[in-house]
């Protein structure tokens, strides 16, 4: 899960460095297209290849093109963002994820939320803003986007949740991935943007993004499916110090000390979060075996 966020980071780098010179859907498309590497090489290595075709199912292949299309969206909105904004300020508005995966496994998923978790979640979006340290630039029209971007993102983790299990992780991200790539593709022809590669260093930052990204959202699935989207939301939060140290080093944004005493709250959402899970599971095997 935390590796995932470290590989989100470090693409979104690079994508606000070509950001002047290329545009967010290019980004998006060559993203996409890269990242089917890492998902066949997973392939391979699993001996999933032989059969990836096989026992497909027309609910299986609308819930990857759901996850697809979430997928290109938040791409697009995230890249337009950290392009516009700095980087440290975009990337911390969208970890309003946890936020939305809680209030959509309520809505959709019907689960049962309780005071802890509620508030382990303000708890660790209060220290998002206190370390964003809001200013006129939080609330311009590009604000919008990184928000609009959490939100598709919780989209893609809760369609998860709707994928029969005797589905693999790897044969998931092997679709959703391919759906994102023909949304990417249909995008960028749509909105006829497109600037020529400049050099070799460019192709293979292109290269790089996908190949992170494409770990990444095999990680990010792996986690969703195995725990709970609400119980794995806060720990999102964990991800944030390393977009800040990124951006310090990168792009002379966020000094260390903005990340005190935010990263306080951001730790309390993760600590509370473990203490009442692990509660929970005490207590139900006790239940389990009073009955």
């Amino acid at each position: 899960m935390l590796l995932g966020i470290v590989f989100v980071d470090f693409y979104g780098v690079i994508v606000k460095s070509l950001g002047n010179l290329y545009p967010a859907t290019q980004l998006a498309f060559f993203r996409n297209f890269f990242a089917i590497v890492p998902i066949l090489f997973l392939l391979i290595l699993t001996k999933e290849i032989s059969f990836i075709f096989k026992d497909i199912t027309k609910k299986f292949l609308i819930l990857c093109f759901l996850r697809g299309v979430s997928f290109v969206l938040m791409q697009i909105f995230y890249y337009v963002s950290i392009i516009n904004m700095s980087f440290a300020t975009a990337t911390t508005l969208t970890f309003s994820s946890p936020i939305f995966i809680v209030i959509l496994s309520v809505l959709i998923l019907g689960e049962r939320i309780g005071i802890f978790r509620w508030s382990a979640i303000i708890i660790g979006f209060t220290g998002v803003l206190i370390i964003m340290g809001p200013t006129t630039e939080v609330f311009n029209y590009y604000s919008i986007l990184p928000l609009l971007a959490a939100l598709f993102w919780a989209i893609s983790n809760i369609v998860l949740k709707f994928i029969p299990e005797n589905f693999s992780s790897t044969k998931i991200n092997f679709y959703s991935i391919n759906f994102s790539y023909l949304g990417s593709f249909v995008i960028l022809l749509s909105t006829t943007e497109y600037s020529h590669i400049q050099n070799h260093s460019h192709w293979g930052l292109m290269i790089l993004i996908g190949i992170l990204g494409g770990f990444a959202s095999i990680l990010f699935s792996y986690a969703y499916r195995l725990v709970s989207p609400s119980t794995l939301a806060p720990f999102e939060y964990l991800g944030i110090p390393s977009s800040f140290l990124l951006g310090w080093v990168f792009f002379s944004e966020a000094p260390i000390s903005q990340l005190f005493p935010g990263v306080i709250g951001i730790v309390l959402a993760g600590l509370i979060i473990i203490w009442r899970e692990k509660k929970l599971s005490i207590e139900n095997d006790t239940s389990k075996k009073l009955h």
